[in-house]
């Protein structure tokens, strides 16, 4: 049984259990019909942001594992982009300009979270779409750029994942590894 399956189990048989507490039925049913399906809507959007666990479909209403989801303190990652030219040479790739309309932000935010989901997700069937997922945003980034700059095209598009060790009061060096590599082809990634 899928873990959202489960989880809406038990918070369904949690509300259950409160509905059937007196003093809370009283309360519930002395608030006015209008306010009281205003109250059960909001309710039911808290739930239903907390199972599909999609942000950009159920915003303002996100997962409450956003805030119980602790970065590393002693380790800083962050993500890269290299693009190689035929020869394998690299070329500068800065896909925030080449996705201009979207924030900084928002495109280092999608890259990490796709690059850890396709590289260490627990569940094979979605560590392989999120790996699709990432091909398919390392291609659109690295066609952006072959479309802006034909005189120096690209043929594949590397991820490339930067951590810093924040446990040494020293300045470490950054160790850069390169995690995913998308060609492109003529037709596309």
């Amino acid at each position: 049984m899928p873990r959202s399956a489960v989880e809406a189990f038990w918070y369904l048989a949690l509300l259950i259990g409160l509905w059937r507490v007196r003093p809370v039925q009283a309360y519930l049913q002395a608030i006015p019909r209008p306010h009281r399906r205003i109250l059960v809507a909001l309710i039911l959007l808290l739930f239903l942001g907390q199972l599909v666990n999609n942000p950009r479909l159920t915003f303002p209403f996100t997962s409450w594992a956003m805030y119980g989801q602790r970065e590393d303190p002693e380790t800083l990652v962050f993500y890269r982009y290299e693009g190689l030219d035929e020869a394998q040479r690299v070329v500068p790739l800065n896909p925030f300009r080449l996705l201009a309309p979207m924030s900084r932000a928002e495109v280092a935010s999608k890259f990490k979270n796709l690059a850890f989901a396709a590289l260490s997700h627990p569940d094979e069937r979605r560590r392989a779409a999120a790996q699709q997922r990432l091909s398919a945003l390392l291609g659109a980034v690295g066609r952006m750029h072959n479309d802006r700059h034909p005189a120096q095209p690209l043929s594949a598009v590397v991820l490339v994942r930067c951590t810093l060790d924040l446990r040494d009061g020293s300045r470490s060096d950054i160790q850069r590894e390169r995690v995913w590599r998308t060609e492109l082809t003529e037709s596309g990634a």
